[in-house]
């Protein structure tokens, strides 16, 4: 659970990265691409040098995974992510992302036949609503227009995030986190260039977009998602590592504070606590079934 936990303090990281990139003009198709192209090429250079030409999978249903896992929790969440951004703002988007928990253990339970303990169910309440305090601070519906096109998005970003732990335990089951990783970011790539391909202007016009881009495709990416896969690994019950990784949010709010001065008030600190008074309980939930 560990390596979850600290994959989720990484992606916590990415908004350095992004609020960096969009300030040297790089928009947002740009910036999903870096990501996933960079991430791509260090992970396929780094499993190369440790595995040689076993890197190839032969095994149809691990391929199968790891192209759903490449299409639906990297290419479509990230599309629909900066939808539901674009349409209804930061906020709203981050808590409808953290909807996630909600289908992967639906997912779990159909797939895995992973049983709810009355405690597991407590702390999935708990940590979703820990998450709309960290992240909003409370104030999540101030603004009366909201889109519902970007309601829609949102939950299609928490459906793409959630499904990541499915995919990727089905993927890694029989193979190792490196190779999974490198099959993943394949398809999203494939995935991004055929239904949001990024405009490359302004990468051209500096080279410190390549940079940052090759940062963030190692930190909080590859890095990140080789540890997360490597827990998934260790980790029986998968409905539990959405909320293990949320502690995402509260470092991303802790890093917006300490290096952006961004605002904080009470609600969100408060916030903070419940997602990790969550994640603390799944870490200790046993299997007692209802």
């Amino acid at each position: 659970m560990l390596y979850v936990f600290i994959a989720g303090i990484l992606w916590g990281t990415i908004g350095i990265f992004v609020k960096e990139l969009n300030s040297l003009g790089a928009d947002s198709s740009l910036i999903i691409f870096l990501r996933m192209f960079s991430a791509l090429i260090i992970i396929l250079l780094l499993a190369l040098l440790k595995y040689g030409t076993k890197i190839f999978i032969r095994d149809k249903k691990t391929i199968l995974f790891c192209a759903l896992l490449g299409f639906v929790s990297n290419g479509l969440f990230n599309i629909f992510y900066t939808a539901s951004i674009k349409l209804n703002g930061m906020g709203i988007a981050c808590v409808l992302m953290y909807t996630a928990p909600i289908f992967t253990a639906i997912a779990s339970w159909i797939l895995f036949h992973e049983k709810f303990s009355r405690l597991k169910i407590f702390a999935l309440i708990l940590n979703i609503f820990g998450c709309i305090l960290t992240v909003t601070g409370g104030s999540i519906f101030n603004n009366a227009d909201i889109s519902l096109i970007g309601i829609l998005a949102g939950l299609g970003s928490g459906f793409g995030y959630g499904m990541a732990a499915i995919f990727g335990k089905a993927a890694a089951e029989k193979t190792d986190p490196l190779i999974v990783s490198i099959y993943s970011y394949f398809f999203a790539v494939i995935f991004l260039l055929a239904f949001n391909p990024p405009n490359f202007n302004a990468a051209f016009n500096d080279v410190k977009i390549f940079v940052v881009g090759a940062l963030y495709g190692f930190i909080p990416t590859a890095f990140a998602y080789v540890i997360y896969y490597i827990g998934l690994q260790k980790i029986k019950d998968t409905s539990k590592v959405p909320v293990i990784a949320s502690i995402e949010p509260v470092t991303a709010v802790l890093i917006g504070t300490l290096l952006y001065n961004e605002q904080v008030r009470e609600a969100n600190f408060v916030g903070f606590v419940v997602v990790l008074f969550s994640i603390a309980i799944m870490m200790k939930e046993k299997n007692k079934f209802i």
